[in-house]
């Protein structure tokens, strides 16, 4: 039974044991963080106090009228009355003078002003719970002193207890021996008075541990925030390392990508790489979802895509584009449980002769622009996203690039990107940021787009990843001039 009854109680040794096992740096956060508890719930006392004393004051004066009454002279009893009342309107003067400039920017000022709003609360309690059970008051100050030292966090605990312990010890002693009333309203009296002050200190220890140890489990959890953090900020400076460089522009073509994350670490990526045969590969992909969980689906996906394009022997599929992405699909769908995809574009790009092939896995599809003519968008047939089915097919789609045409791969994050009124930035903003304008590089491609969606949103919090990467086949001399002199 007793087994049984002790799963239902709580656990003082061990919550004991806890709170002595506390090293500096806990108790010192333990110290502070009670220091700033009483000092935000400090003022609210003080407003009570200026509410209560009133009331108090009138039955107090009715005492003392009464006193005057039989004797004509007014005893220490009246005058500690009196003293008291007053140290309780100090008390909550200092109270709110912790609200003062002075003491929110010292921190010295604040503690001298608490220390003696505390001691002067609980001083004046005392001396008017004491005349209280002397005079047989109703123990209503009696009860408020004991509630009020054990939620008076800045007194240490030994302290709190040493006034419990005199304050019930003389309470007792005034009420059998000091009180001229029969046994049995002594009685009655003591019954009311136990059951007042065992309440009070045992509901004021529960509520004071619970207070620290709740102190202590948000300052692990501060800690283990922390640390989580700093593991998320090593992780994104990972991840924008694993992002390729921009190749230095040649003459037989220039490439650039950039990715803004809406977080810590963001779901899409853009890669760019040679294969055996001189081809360049290029992806830009965008992982469903954002933070972590996105951000390593994202790494995987990249290493997938990259380690199939470099494997041409299993089945060829590094000269067929649309035959690489659905190798690559059927690994990323293996053990997916999460049930996590991604939307991709991949070309395949041979500078020598400027064909462009690529695959649309449920991707923003490419835009085009060219030297001359009109900026378009190159259609290709949209396949399923990478991981969703297992054995799925892609097709391809080829266009033939001039010299000094750009092709734009980007990701949703620019076309969904929102205004102050929740207006998408859309396809069509895209487009005709480049219809009247020609960008030197991809560069300068790239800068002009995020400069249109940025002043487009006019610096409404970016909500999904914003990547972009531009190839420029056959640069003008001033794009390969310029880059050489930024070597």
């Amino acid at each position: 039974m007793l087994t049984a009854l002790g799963r239902y109680l709580p656990d003082w040794l061990v919550e004991s044991r806890l709170l002595g096992s506390l090293n500096t740096d806990e108790r010192r956060e333990l110290v502070e963080r009670r220091f700033q508890a009483n000092l935000s719930i400090a003022p609210y006392g003080g407003l009570a106090i200026i509410l209560l004393v009133p009331f108090f004051a009138i039955v107090d004066s009715e005492r003392v009228a009464a006193d005057l009454s039989r004797a004509a002279t007014v005893g220490l009893s009246d005058a500690l009355i009196v003293a008291s009342h007053v140290v309780l309107i100090i008390s909550a003067l200092l109270a709110f003078a912790l609200k003062h400039r002075r003491a929110v920017a010292s921190r010295r000022v604040a503690e001298r002003l608490l220390t003696l709003h505390m001691v002067g609360l609980m001083s004046a309690l005392l001396v008017l719970a004491i005349i209280a059970v002397v005079t047989r008051g109703k123990f209503l100050r009696l009860s408020t002193l004991l509630v009020a030292t054990n939620f008076a966090y800045i007194v240490k605990w030994h302290w709190r207890a040493l006034i419990n312990a005199s304050a019930f010890v003389f309470g007792t002693l005034a009420i059998f021996f000091s009180v001229p009333v029969v046994s049995a309203s002594r009685l009655f009296n003591f019954q009311e008075f136990l059951t007042l002050a065992g309440l009070c200190v045992i509901s004021g220890a529960i509520v004071h541990r619970d207070r620290k140890i709740a102190f202590l489990d948000q300052y692990h959890e501060s800690l283990r925030r922390a640390k989580l953090q700093e593991e998320i900020d090593l992780a994104a400076k990972l991840q924008q390392s694993l992002q390729p460089s921009p190749w230095p522009a040649t003459d037989a073509f220039a490439v650039q990508g950039m990715m803004r994350p809406a977080q810590d670490i963001g779901g899409d990526f853009y890669d760019h790489f040679t294969v055996e045969d001189g081809a360049v590969c290029l992806v830009v992909a965008d992982v469903c979802g954002k933070g972590i969980h996105a951000g390593l689906f994202a790494m995987s996906a990249k290493s997938v895509l990259h380690t199939t394009s470099l494997q041409p022997a299993q089945g060829a599929t590094a000269n067929d584009p649309a035959r690489m992405v659905g190798a690559a699909n059927a690994i990323l769908h293996e053990g997916n449980t999460e049930l996590l995809f991604v939307t991709a574009v991949y070309a395949r790009y041979q500078p020598a002769t400027g064909a462009l092939a690529f695959v649309n896995a449920g991707h923003v599809q490419p835009l085009l622009i060219p030297r001359s003519g009109d900026v378009r968008w190159l259609d290709a047939p949209k396949g399923r996203a990478l991981g969703v089915r297992g054995q799925q097919r892609y097709a391809s789609a080829e266009v033939g690039l001039q010299a000094g045409d750009t092709v734009l791969f980007i990701t949703d994050g620019i076309t969904e990107a929102l205004d102050a009124s929740f207006r998408e930035f859309g396809l069509e903003r895209v487009r005709a940021a480049f219809e009247s304008v020609r960008c030197d590089g991809p560069a300068e491609c790239i800068d002009r787009l995020l400069a249109v969606v940025d002043a487009f949103t006019g610096g409404t919090v970016q909500s999904d990843d914003i990547t972009c990467m531009a190839l420029c086949h056959q640069p003008t001399p001033r794009t390969s001039t310029l880059a050489a002199l930024s070597q």
